[in-house]
């Protein structure tokens, strides 16, 4: 508040704004009945300008303009922001209150995205238009505070109106008839706590403080208020110092290790585990006929059995490949998508994928490992899915597997580890349980690394493209193609920063010119080239997703480079894979069971092909990380007959 002038009208609005969130955080609902008093109108003083305003490109601002002159000029006639409405102190009134003031901020709304008006105009105008903005928002609140307090019964329909019961819905629609039940539900979420933080958030940024962005506050809040406060407790199963060996042992001997991949996807995690270890992959297994396809393709000398662990002819194959083939060592990855917190869907838990971990321990139980290695998110191991609850009893996940493995014989380490602390360009954290037998020792997790790669390390080298430009150095480095209006709000987004960030002309918008996704604040980003970067998951190719854009680099004219989502080629690097490991999915075959390889159009994926890439890189095990995770191992490697030796 400092940094505003107090004579003028936006600082006297802001302080007055600010007295009420003072007066409702001390005074709890008491402070509904208080009378507000509109700001003076007669200084029209501009205050100190964001530093977004002041960059802002006029010639966009007025490139998209619909009305002409006389049209303009009438309407600016007709409606001047020069005053703001009294806000009421009887709620009875505030609907009609709330109408009158949307309606003007869509007009002022038209007005600022037609052409004929100068630069002071439009910053006066759009200075008077947030404050509006706020008063609505403010309206909308107090009138959710209102309903929140309203009484009434629930659930009596027929039977309860009959016998002259008033429920709350008849309350509410008794109350503000206009009002809608929608309109109803979303004002109940408004708290005076994420109402001033949008209000905060639009001045600084030099946009309007809308109910769309407060609810982004309150969902954010909310969600970190359910995972504090639910099963998802994994603060203690983060690795400790204690958990981590201080040397590297080689894993270069003349004797192979014999594994096993569980859920392998298309093979990621392992592909560097043949090249530089002695440990090899002989029997994998996956549900989708094309991953699995595409494993049998990039690892011809491995077992691919394609169908799911929870059908028995598909157990029952891969049991008898373990014994066959020898192997000693069980790598798994079960789906994640029952614990992820990317999964908001309502049935949640509720499907057998949730209890695959269940069939993954009877493979271990009748194979009986040396080792045993299992990835997953870091939710897996406190979720207690509704699917396996019968399997778990009172324990989560992580306690029932660690349990199990314990009793089959195996010392259990669990930690909940990043990527990026293992050579790895990418900060993304796994839960990871080792095991192996007692009589082996005990595996620990290999020394962090000091380094942590950079964005910049992985992929700076990489040529500067733009959305649907190749490279043609690299086949797979290439940008996506995007509609103009998104390369526009990408070509304003700095290094670093989210399109939300912008200002309004430069935020997200539908062809329409309406925001879209105003709710999730956290998408449409730029990746951090000074740090590893977040999570990659399948979304990747989506430009409204997290960090999924190139991070930029600042052009002469303000704007930024590379206005695209990260291409292939940036996902290989940041993930730790070759930048050849896909190659052999474009040769084709003939056979009908072989994978049918890649299609592409204009040296580009095909939309099909894209999108299966990019999904089997989202769920992958990073290979570095993988590589020296497996540098632990309890054992010199090149004793394979440990186990045998055991039992004589």
């Amino acid at each position: 508040m400092k940094n505003l002038n107090d004579n003028t009208q936006m600082g006297s609005a802001l302080t007055t704004v600010f007295n009420r969130r003072e007066t409702f955080l001390n005074g709890g609902n008491a402070a509904v009945k208080q009378t507000y008093e509109t700001t003076s109108s007669d200084n029209a003083e501009v205050a100190a300008l964001p530093e977004c305003l002041e960059t802002l490109s006029l010639q966009k601002i007025f490139k998209d303009g619909h009305l002409s002159d006389e049209e303009l000029e009438k309407l600016k006639k007709e409606h001047a922001n020069d005053n703001l409405p009294l806000m009421p102190t009887d709620p009875t009134q505030m609907t009609d209150f709330l109408s009158k003031v949307s309606k003007s901020v869509s007009v002022e709304l038209m007005i600022l995205k037609s052409t004929p008006l100068s630069e002071s105009e439009y910053l006066i105008r759009f200075q008077k238009l947030q404050i509006q903005a706020a008063y609505q928002l403010l309206a909308e609140y107090l009138i959710g505070e209102d309903i929140r307090q309203m009484k009434g019964h629930k659930g009596l329909k027929a039977k309860g109106k009959a016998a002259g019961i008033t429920t709350k819905t008849d309350a509410i629609a008794a109350k503000y008839p206009h009002l809608g039940a929608r309109r109803s539900r979303d004002f109940q979420k408004l708290f005076i706590e994420n109402v001033w933080a949008a209000i905060e958030t639009a001045f600084k940024r030099g946009e309007l403080p809308t109910r769309a962005l407060a609810l982004s506050h309150g969902i954010s809040k909310k969600a970190r208020e359910n995972i504090s406060k639910n099963h998802y407790d994994i603060k203690k199963w983060r690795a400790k110092d204690e958990d981590f060996e201080a040397t590297f042992k080689e894993l270069n001997s003349t004797k192979e290790v014999k594994a096993c991949s569980l859920f392998c996807n298309i093979g990621v995690g392992t592909s560097l585990l043949e090249k530089s270890t002695n440990i090899k992959i002989v029997v994998a297994n996956e549900k989708d006929p094309r991953r699995g396809k595409a494993h049998r393709r990039l690892y011809p000398d491995c077992e691919t059995i394609i169908g799911g662990i929870d059908e028995q002819e598909t157990f029952d194959k891969i049991i008898e490949a373990n014994k066959r083939h020898g192997a000693k060592f069980l790598l798994a990855s079960p789906p994640c998508q029952e614990a992820s917190l990317q999964n908001n869907s309502k049935n949640k838990g509720t499907t057998h994928r949730a209890a695959l971990f269940e069939d993954t321990l009877e493979v271990i139980r009748a194979v009986d490992y040396d080792y045993v290695f299992i990835e997953n998110v870091p939710q897996w191991l406190g979720s207690r899915p509704a699917a396996a609850l019968s399997i778990l009893g009172d324990k989560t996940i992580g306690e029932y597997v660690v349990e199990e493995l314990e009793t089959l014989g195996y010392n259990v380490t669990v930690g909940i580890v990043s990527a990026a602390d293992y050579e790895t360009a990418e900060d993304r954290e796994r839960a990871i349980i080792l095991a192996c037998k007692k009589e082996l020792g005990c595996w620990k997790f290999p020394k962090k690394h000091k380094f942590r790669p950079t964005v910049f390390d992985a992929i700076g080298s990489l040529p500067s493209i733009e959305a649907g430009e190749t490279s043609p150095k690299n086949k797979w480095h290439y940008g996506l193609p995007l509609v103009d209006h998104e390369i526009e709000f990408v070509k304003h987004t700095p290094t670093g920063c989210s399109a939300w960030d912008n200002t309004v002309m430069y935020q997200p918008q539908n062809k329409s010119g309406s925001n879209s996704g105003a709710s999730f604040q956290r998408g449409f980003s730029r990746v951090n080239p000074a740090a590893p970067a977040p999570t990659i998951t399948s979304d990747s190719g989506q430009i409204g997703g997290l960090s999924t854009i190139h991070f930029g680099r600042p052009l002469s004219d303000g704007t930024y480079s590379d206005s695209r989502v990260l291409s292939i080629a940036e996902i290989l690097a940041l993930i730790g894979c070759e930048a050849d490991f896909l190659e052999p999915l474009n040769e084709k075959e003939d056979s009908e069971e072989a994978f049918d390889g890649l299609t592409w159009e204009n040296n580009m994926l095909i939309g099909s092909d894209e999108h299966f890439i990019r999904e089997v890189l989202g769920e992958h095990v990073c290979p570095r990380f993988m590589l020296n995770i497996m540098s632990t191992l309890p054992i010199p490697a090149n004793d394979n007959t440990a186990s045998e030796k055991s039992t004589k």
